[in-house]
């Protein structure tokens, strides 16, 4: 009987440690008319449908959310139809270009890393970023352009996810999360 208490106490442990992990999710803040973007002032709408400005420059902040920890280090992969979108510009909050939480020193861009229709982009706080009241962490912002109907869904999701053996949405204590962070989706319309 002994046994058998700690073996449910053992799944119950294990079943609240994944179950509090795998909430972490990417999101996507459109900066929409009076939503300037950015760690203060942000209204934090993560946009899941389409995006309406077809044929103009849209701009995106993206986040991730349901962190359970600081984080040491972040990154994010684009997958897009280059046919119809193309990456004006790719900015990360590690102080340089945009106030944030990163070291600018350690942010690396790969333009094309598998190909037109990829980008990533991978930063690192050596004293590790906390996140915000609601468990979220603000990484980068993203400028598209879309010519015509970009019906074909943008998705953000982690490095990881593309180039197996890197590891790039990390907690402070050294646990993984490109596995259970769920990737964000859009079509700007």
């Amino acid at each position: 009987m002994k046994g058998r208490g700690i073996s449910i106490a053992v799944m119950l442990f294990l079943f609240w440690t994944v179950s509090s992990a795998s909430g972490i999710e990417y999101a996507v803040d459109h900066l929409e008319k009076n939503n300037p973007g950015g760690t203060t002032a942000s209204l934090k709408t993560f946009d899941k449908k389409g995006i309406k400005d077809t044929g103009k420059e849209v701009s995106l902040d993206i986040w991730l959310k349901d962190v359970p920890e600081e984080l040491i280090s972040a990154g994010f992969w684009l997958s897009y139809d280059p046919a119809k979108v193309s990456i004006v510009k790719v900015e990360v909050y590690d102080g340089k270009t945009l106030p944030g939480p990163w070291d600018s020193e350690m942010t690396r861009y790969h333009v094309n890393p598998q190909g037109p229709g990829t980008y990533s982009a991978f930063t690192c706080n050596l004293s590790c970023v906390k996140p915000d009241k609601k468990g979220e962490i603000i990484i980068g912002r993203v400028q598209l352009s879309c010519q015509d109907k970009c019906t074909k869904p943008i998705e953000i999701k982690s490095i990881a996810t593309a180039l197996k053996d890197f590891d790039s949405v990390v907690g402070c204590n050294g646990k993984l999360y490109d596995a259970v962070a769920k990737p964000a989706s859009f079509a700007i319309h």
